[in-house]
């Protein structure tokens, strides 16, 4: 449920919604429209995606808690792999539907049909007691998470040279650069927020609250000051909120 609920919420929400507009600039034959919307797209789930995986990450435990108040330590260390897993099932979302919008069908399923035979076979190996035991599963879909979007962006890139940019790039160097800022605040947000033994219910959700608080608030000043367009939107609408 803590893996797939961001992968939904995000990932297949934002995808679905723009995967029609997608489609109607290849009806029309306006590929670089098509790019420029593609790109649009997955920067925008790219800047919403990181927050999310670094709010995961530093919360696993709080979250651990309230699933299962007892023997949470190795619930959380699960959870600390599959935020690595949380990033690329989002970003698979929208570069599947890349393909699909090319009507190509062919190129995810043979890479998926790849990618469940290596997910069997890591966390076969890697979930036995001599290796990593039930961490190891976790692991496996890291990895194989990991893999997976590499293979199809690198099929991409083969196909269309152009899809990304100097612009894509340069964004994507500032908002792993806002993102290292987010995760700062975590850290130090986890710090003067511990989770103690007798937290239960309603404290954790406070908690949780304001550490998600501090962390968007921080990554989108931060992307506001590097000039990302997201971040300049959201501030925007809170100016004029108030």
């Amino acid at each position: 449920l803590l893996h797939n609920a961001p992968v939904m919420l995000i990932g297949t929400a934002i995808s679905t919604a723009a995967f029609p507009r997608l489609t109607d600039r290849l009806a029309q034959g306006r590929v670089d429209l098509f790019r420029k919307e593609f790109t649009r797209v997955i920067s925008t789930m790219i800047w919403i995606a990181l927050p999310v995986v670094v709010i995961s990450y530093f919360s696993r435990a709080y979250l651990a808690r309230i699933i299962f108040a007892r023997s949470n330590r190795e619930i959380a260390l699960i959870f600390g792999f599959l935020c690595i897993a949380i990033f690329f099932r989002i970003m698979y979302t929208i570069i599947s539907r890349y393909f699909y919008a090319y009507k190509d069908t062919k190129t995810p399923l043979y890479v998926s049909l790849f990618i469940i035979a290596l997910n069997i076979f890591l966390a076969y190996n890697w979930s036995k007691p001599g290796a990593y035991g039930v961490v190891g599963l976790a692991l496996a879909q890291a990895t194989v998470a990991i893999v997976e979007v590499s293979i199809l962006i690198t099929i991409m890139l083969f196909r269309d040279r152009k899809i990304f940019t100097k612009e894509f790039y340069n964004f994507l160097s500032k908002v792993i650069s806002a993102t290292g800022f987010s995760a700062v605040a975590a850290y130090l947000i986890v710090q003067l927020l511990p989770l103690s033994q007798s937290d239960r219910g309603f404290i954790i959700l406070v908690k949780l609250a304001f550490i998600t608080l501090v962390v968007f608030t921080v990554h989108t000043l931060v992307s506001y000051a590097f000039g990302i367009n997201e971040g300049r939107a959201i501030s925007a609408r809170f100016k004029n909120l108030i």
